[in-house]
């Protein structure tokens, strides 16, 4: 399936990017809504990120180790990525 090491890392980072890309979208369309609908939102992208990768490292199973592991440490950080960066339109408001 995958042949080189670099290979598995431009993977899990397009795959990361892709589901940072999507949890972002969903997070930002929500993020006006009511707070159970916004956190149940949120919970859902962290339980669809997860089994995500549970289901891309089963694919990946027969593969050798130095091809699993930077595949889902580049598919984690590339999703953090997008975490990283606040969600908040119009950044944070206070009240004064």
């Amino acid at each position: 399936m995958m042949n080189s090491v670099w290979c598995a890392v431009l993977a899990g980072l397009a795959a990361g990017a892709f589901n940072g890309a999507l949890a972002r979208w969903a997070l930002k369309k929500t993020l006006n809504s009511p707070d159970p609908v916004f956190y149940s939102v949120f919970a859902g992208g962290l339980l669809y990120r997860l089994v995500f990768l549970a289901g891309s490292v089963w694919l990946l199973r027969r593969e050798k180790y130095i091809i699993i592991v930077p595949f889902a440490i580049s598919l984690i950080l590339a999703q953090m990525i997008f975490e990283v960066v606040p969600v908040k339109k119009n950044g944070i408001k206070r009240d004064t």
